[in-house]
């Protein structure tokens, strides 16, 4: 049985599906989880932001540390697999909680502009600097946020924190954007989107890149072309390291057995994954398991 992070329920009727809290107040309400430990490898079922405004604060994220200092911010993606540290305790900063409806939709976005390098993990580090971002800034709409959060009129506050929230992304893809290469096409990004979508859902039927290219209606050259550009790796590369991640976050956020891993992996025999595995990784799964 997976044992995931409790998901933070959001009433349909109560949009934007925002939580805003400081970190002390999330070390305060972590103090209280019964059915999981925050400190220890857990699979998130929404979106994380988390800002540093003081100090720095180290967090894990699919199975690496990242540093936060003072103006960096970091987005957790929904379904990887993460932890918090005792860093928590002595950082201050601002943590913003996104129902995964609320982005799956981008329902606040023109038809012309996406979020297609935020919260995209495999394209770039998900942490966003003060350098990256060079005249903006995280801090002052951070602040915003955390105040309108707080404010007991409610007139109005769903629109307000939508509209802060909006900036605040704007801002960390227009980062992105800038810190990319100058070369790359909008519309390699949302192919490389719609690839990455398919493999979430398909990889546990196929691994082969080429059946992913006929299912994008391209050809296997151009989407292997556009992962390499994008991700320096071949097509089959990146679908074997996705299958990789997938397994790690299985080993790591449930007690499903390796012989059910496997199975839930898409491999008919579980010493097919176990070899998969070590080629990759230069370990077994046991080993990875018992090492976390």
């Amino acid at each position: 049985m997976d044992v995931l992070i409790p998901k933070i329920q959001f009433d349909d009727n109560e949009l934007p599906h925002i939580e805003v809290m400081s970190f002390n107040q999330l070390h305060d309400k972590l103090k209280g989880a019964k059915d999981h430990n925050p400190y220890k490898a857990h699979k998130i079922e929404f979106h994380l932001i988390l800002i540093v405004t003081e100090n720095t604060y180290t967090h894990f994220v699919d199975f690496k540390l990242y540093t936060l200092k003072k103006g960096s911010a970091l987005f957790v993606s929904k379904n990887q697999v993460h932890h918090f540290t005792p860093q928590l305790r002595t950082a201050d900063g601002t943590a913003i909680i996104l129902n995964s409806r609320f982005m799956d939709k981008y329902h606040f976005l023109s038809d012309n502009l996406k979020l297609n390098r935020l919260f995209n993990y495999h394209l770039s580090s998900p942490v966003i600097t003060p350098d990256d971002m060079g005249d903006d800034s995280f801090l002052d709409i951070a602040a915003l946020l955390y105040k309108e959060f707080a404010l007991d009129n409610s007139f109005a506050k769903s629109e307000m924190l939508r509209t802060l929230l909006h900036i605040l992304l704007l801002r960390a893809e227009r980062s992105k954007e800038a810190c990319s290469n100058e070369s790359v096409k909008p519309y390699w990004l949302e192919i490389f989107q719609n690839f990455k979508d398919l493999l979430e859902t398909d990889y546990v039927k196929t691994r082969n890149s080429r059946l992913y290219a006929k299912k994008l209606l391209i050809s296997y050259k151009f989407l292997n072309d556009i992962v390499k550009k994008l991700t320096g790796k071949t097509a089959k590369t990146f679908i074997d390291q996705f299958v990789i991640i997938e397994i790690k976050r299985l080993l790591a956020s449930t007690s499903l057995t390796i012989s059910e891993i496997a199975y839930e992996s898409g491999f008919v025999e579980p010493p097919n994954m176990i070899k998969f595995f070590k080629r990759n990784t230069n370990t077994t799964p046991l080993k990875f398991r018992q090492e976390l």
